[in-house]
């Protein structure tokens, strides 16, 4: 793990962190919600492994990364393109887990020519579109606090980082465990799993509700583009027994852009299915941008 800073052209700091191979392929991951670039260290094993260099960099407001005050999903290719030029990179992968799907989509979107492949694990979905109705409660019942008591929200996002350091095996956060799903829960307590999600969610509780809240109006509010837009091809990576974002959700957008494949798992969850799967996600996202049909649909790739 190597924690490094540099200045967009806005004068704000952006914080990164590097894992796999330092002279292979670049690929940048976006992190999910609430978390922080210290989520990429789940993928640093694979990715040296193959050959790939993962730059994992903070959002704004997270983690290392200044808070950009009135940010939108469509500021995020100019700043990764300032990123990328600051590492060198000229062409790269990109891959998002959850809350980094938006992000992924919108550098596709904006940086075709430059991204070699694009990878969505569990990705979240445009709720302004396809509503929240299939969304874990939890995050619908934040939901209606942003809308509604947002101070209430922030309270709930303090208690949210006080819980997170407890025992994942004791009380409280033994309740929140069994609200997943037994693959889930399974993997979390696996050596070491838990520490990782831990420090990542604590990455982005830590800078306070603000950031936190700042980060997830993103996906509550307009995209600023159709997702049907997006004319690249894009992998997506979901598990059936997902109980933060229904697979529903990725079936929905797959169906409207122009070049997706889709890959199903009939066992794993929303924390399960990269950690466990990180190796054949890594492996197909460095095959590159090539697919044998414009859109392929591949059911249990667990077995494969």
């Amino acid at each position: 793990m190597s924690d490094h800073t540099f200045t967009l052209s806005n004068g704000l700091r952006l914080g990164y962190c590097e894992y796999g191979d330092p002279r292979g392929e670049v690929a940048f991951y976006f992190h999910g919600w609430p978390s922080s670039r210290v989520q990429g260290s789940l993928f640093d094993a694979h990715a040296k492994k193959h050959g790939m260099r993962l730059i994992c960099p903070d959002r704004p407001g997270i983690g290392l990364s200044d808070f950009q005050p009135h940010r939108t999903l469509l500021d995020w290719p100019d700043t990764l393109t300032q990123l990328a030029a600051h590492i060198g990179a000229d062409n790269y992968h990109i891959i998002g887990w959850s809350g980094g799907g938006p992000y992924v989509l919108a550098t596709a979107l904006k940086l075709h020519k430059r991204v070699l492949s694009a990878s969505i694990i569990c990705g979240a979905p445009p709720l302004k579109f396809l509503g929240d109705r299939q969304m874990f409660w939890l995050y619908r019942f934040m939901i209606q606090l942003r809308h509604y008591f947002p101070t209430i929200l922030g309270l709930v996002l303090r208690l949210g980082g006080v819980t997170a350091k407890g025992n994942p095996q004791k009380a409280p956060l033994r309740w929140l465990m069994r609200l997943l799903g037994e693959e889930d829960r399974r993997v979390l307590l696996l050596p070491g799993i838990f520490d990782v999600v831990r420090a990542a969610t604590l990455g982005a509780l830590d800078r306070g509700p603000r950031s936190v809240i700042a980060d997830a109006d993103i996906y509550l509010n307009e995209w600023g583009f159709e997702v049907s837009q997006v004319n690249f091809p894009i992998r997506f990576w979901h598990g059936k027994q997902d109980r933060n974002i229904a697979w529903t959700y990725t079936r929905q957008i797959a169906e409207i852009i122009p070049q997706a494949e889709t890959h199903w798992s009939e066992i794993d969850g929303h924390y399960s299915l990269p950690i466990t799967h990180s190796e054949q996600i890594i492996t197909a996202a460095l095959q590159k941008k090539v697919l044998a049909h414009p859109r392929r649909d591949r059911e249990n790739f667990t077995a494969a």
